[in-house]
């Protein structure tokens, strides 16, 4: 075989890879923006936006309270496959409340974290992970964590849930929703979440306890902060 047909013999195999390349890249894409598509309609006046990442992003209202929804994708975890993870926010204006977040299983590389804004260390109450990391805003935020260790421990006894906080602005859970395949982040460095999914009742589940613990700071008789 002559050195031209050789060259076309390649040309024709890299073109071939660059369509499959494409083709899955799409499909990826695709699949991305399709996450939350199926948690709409449980939210009112929902708004569903796609980010410079790909991913969704879903706004709307749950028992006339604000909700965010976003997807968070975490590339930073050492020795670990890719993670994605759902963040849950119930906007809720509490000037006075001191700020409280507590995190499992932290990495030193939680980006996301509302953790690492809070240096007041507070213990963990009982029953509680062994490796969590439990800080306020200052020693006030004990009050907050007394109110909701119930609450609390019951979030946590989900080994996906991996962070929560509650502040001044509202409250924020973030779930594990999906890791990265194995093969993709080990040969192309691909973040690729083949069985991600979110789903009505799992945006449901994460919002209900948001809604109770709030209910709970309101009440003034059972929770004195």
């Amino acid at each position: 075989m002559s050195h031209l047909a050789n060259f076309a013999v390649l040309l024709a195999v890299l073109a071939a890879l660059t369509f499959v390349g494409m083709r899955e890249h799409a499909a990826h894409k695709a699949s991305r923006r399709r996450l939350l598509s199926r948690c709409e309609g449980l939210l009112d006046a929902s708004r569903l936006t796609i980010g410079s990442d790909g991913f969704p992003r879903l706004a709307g209202q749950s028992r006339g309270r604000e909700v965010l929804v976003e997807l968070i994708l975490d590339t930073m975890t050492i020795r670990r496959l890719p993670q994605l993870w759902l963040s849950v926010t119930l906007l809720d204006r509490a000037p006075r409340l001191p700020g409280l977040a507590l995190l499992v299983r932290p990495s030193g590389n939680d980006y996301y974290s509302l953790t690492n804004i809070f240096s007041h260390p507070l213990a963990a109450p009982a029953g509680f992970p062994a490796e969590i990391i439990v800080r306020g805003e200052s020693a006030d935020a004990a009050a907050v964590l007394a109110c909701l260790a119930e609450s609390l421990r019951a979030l946590f006894s989900d080994p996906r849930i991996k962070e929560v906080a509650i502040t001044a602005n509202g409250l924020r859970v973030i779930r594990q929703t999906g890791e990265g395949k194995r093969g993709e982040h080990l040969l192309l460095r691909q973040a690729v979440f083949e069985d991600a999914e979110v789903s009505r009742e799992d945006l449901a589940a994460m919002l209900a306890p948001l809604h109770a613990m709030r209910a709970l700071l309101h009440d003034r008789e059972a929770c004195r902060v």
